[in-house]
């Protein structure tokens, strides 16, 4: 599911917020972007993230944390914090390339860019806590703690830096936030229709109303699946979205979206890398009565974060919807091939770590 602002027939929608609004809730993605189904209660606490942990490979071959087991050549278990994620790295290279899926999505969603960027750099899906393979956490899943888990995840593959992070969606704020500890390590970023800090007050004023639950009292429905992905993957993700845990993790990130979006914009500041701003060219709100401000409103927020950066630049997918990287697979790689292409030789780079404020 996606953080941001996706069509209605596209998205899931709240069926009960407090059950007294359930109709007028199911505008909720409209504004969003969702895309699957969940139910649970979602914890709701300021504790820090966990601390980051490193592989150690002494302990190779036994289950605590940092352990990574291969499950297969490319597929692999990584032991958390009492909790373990499902990830699949493939290709080789001195560049790393991290795929953040979106609210409710699936590292399944990546395959076909994955597999053609492979003869250039390594490349790496993972589920996030509660989706797909991967154990649900403990944690808060609020973006800051999210961020912490993927910094945690490559640490325990001995991913350092050049690395390029690629967020659709919700998993925008992630990356966002994850690039603040790995900013030494940074060659780029890719932002691809991706969640912005300031989404919800701007639409929200526009139209009058919550487009997103504050409580933790709702529930939604699941969204379907881009028609533009292999019908394969298409029912492996349909039996993903389908598992108890995962409706769990999608309510627990949706309760925690306004946090997520404070904290992305608390930690707002001007980088020197190159961002990658993708958005869809297609109008999701054509023949609404209020679309074109909406429509306005996220081109306009999409701009935006192409400023975040000292080389951030805009591109249009003219013919793509919300999921851009399933509807156009190959401007992605193209712009992920340039990115390659420009890195050149890695520079010497400071090992020190920052922290999220």
């Amino acid at each position: 599911m996606n953080g941001d602002a996706q069509a209605l027939h596209k998205s899931p929608s709240v069926i009960c917020w407090n059950c007294a609004r359930s109709v007028s809730l199911l505008l909720l993605s409209a504004s969003l972007g969702l895309a699957a189904s969940a139910f649970a209660v979602a914890a709701e606490s300021d504790t820090d993230p966990p601390p980051l942990i490193a592989l150690d490979e002494a302990e190779a071959g036994a289950q605590a944390d940092g352990t990574v087991i291969a499950l297969s050549e490319s597929n692999l278990r990584v032991a958390l914090e009492g909790f373990s994620l499902h990830a699949d790295c493939r290709g080789s290279g001195e560049v790393t390339i991290l795929f953040e899926a979106g609210l409710g999505g699936s590292s399944l969603e990546w395959s076909a860019i994955q597999s053609a960027l492979a003869p250039q750099a390594r490349s790496c899906v993972y589920d996030r806590a509660g989706y797909g393979r991967s154990d649900p956490s403990p944690q808060t899943r609020d973006a800051r703690h999210l961020a912490a888990e993927a910094d945690q995840l490559l640490d325990a593959l001995g991913v350092g830096g050049p690395l390029i992070l690629v967020g659709h969606s919700f998993g925008g704020f992630i990356v966002r936030l994850l690039a603040m500890l790995r900013e030494a390590d940074m060659l780029a970023m890719v932002l691809v229709d991706a969640s912005h800090e300031d989404q919800l007050h701007r639409l929200e004023t526009s139209q009058g109303r919550k487009m997103m639950p504050s409580g933790r009292h709702f529930f939604v429905s699941p969204a379907s699946i881009p028609d533009s992905l292999p019908s394969s993957v298409r029912q492996r993700m349909r039996l993903h979205a389908r598992q108890r845990k995962t409706y769990a993790a999608l309510h627990a990130e949706m309760a925690s979206f306004r946090r997520s979006a404070e904290q992305v914009g608390a930690a707002r500041h001007l980088v020197d890398y190159p961002v990658l701003v993708v958005r869809r060219g297609v109008d999701l709100y054509a023949g609404e009565s209020d679309g074109a401000g909406k429509t306005t409103i996220w081109n306009e927020l999409q701009r935006d974060l192409a400023s975040i950066s000292r080389q951030g630049r805009l591109i249009v997918a003219e013919n793509s919807g919300h999921h851009v990287h399933a509807d156009q697979p190959q401007l992605l790689i193209d712009l992920l091939s340039e990115l390659l292409g420009a890195s050149g030789p890695a520079a010497p780079q400071d090992t020190a770590r920052s922290r999220l404020p």
